[in-house]
């Protein structure tokens, strides 16, 4: 298992982030995570790229895409596809907002991108191989939790209350000698049974 969190790490911090139309693709696949399984976000990306409508689809095509690959809230989240493709010229714009620093990458892709949260946003990071920020999803916290980091693994509703959330999380990476990135992956491992994205 440390082996195959080592090569998606390495896939990680190897994606070329010059490449907008695989930059967007991954936006959107985060995009689609949120109370949807990432398999089907990902079934989706594809299926949107392999029919042209990831670049050029109407919010309807596009939601019908996410509706027959079970993606969930469908309609809303065609319309953050489409709207970010437009706003964001399908990934051109979204290499002016990576900064070095993730922490401010992410504060900048919260305020300009329709449908990225601070999760999402840090997901899309970690993805495209920055590293420092946490990914507090359903399967994080628990894991947070089962450590004795969290008392509840109730998701953060606020800014403050991620970043603090964040904090332990790293300085839990930190106390066992791992990347925060390295520990996210043994979590979804542990909750999933599988090395995804």
């Amino acid at each position: 298992m440390a082996e195959a969190i080592g090569e998606r790490l390495s896939e990680f911090r190897s994606f070329d982030r010059r490449d907008h139309g695989r930059l967007f693709g991954e936006l959107v696949f985060c995009l689609l995570t949120p109370q949807s399984s990432a398999r089907r976000a990902d079934r989706a990306v594809r299926e949107l790229s392999l029919n042209g409508l990831l670049i050029d689809g109407g919010v309807g095509e596009v939601a019908s895409v996410l509706r027959r690959c079970g993606v969930r809230f469908h309609n809303r989240k065609a319309l953050y596809v489409v709207r970010n493709r437009l706003e964001l010229g399908s990934g051109r714009r979204i290499t002016e907002m990576l900064v070095d620093d993730a922490a401010e990458a992410r504060e900048i892709l919260v305020k300009n991108v329709w449908g990225l949260g601070y999760k999402e946003s840090s997901h899309f990071l970690r993805n495209i191989g920055y590293s420092g920020v946490a990914i507090l999803d359903r399967h994080v916290l628990r894991g947070l939790a089962g450590l004795g980091v969290l008392r509840s693994p109730t998701p953060p509703t606020s800014r403050r209350a991620y970043l603090r959330i964040e904090r332990l999380f790293i300085e839990a990476a930190e106390a066992v000698g791992v990347e925060p990135e390295a520990l996210d992956l043994l979590l979804w491992y542990e909750a999933t049974g599988e090395v995804f994205k």
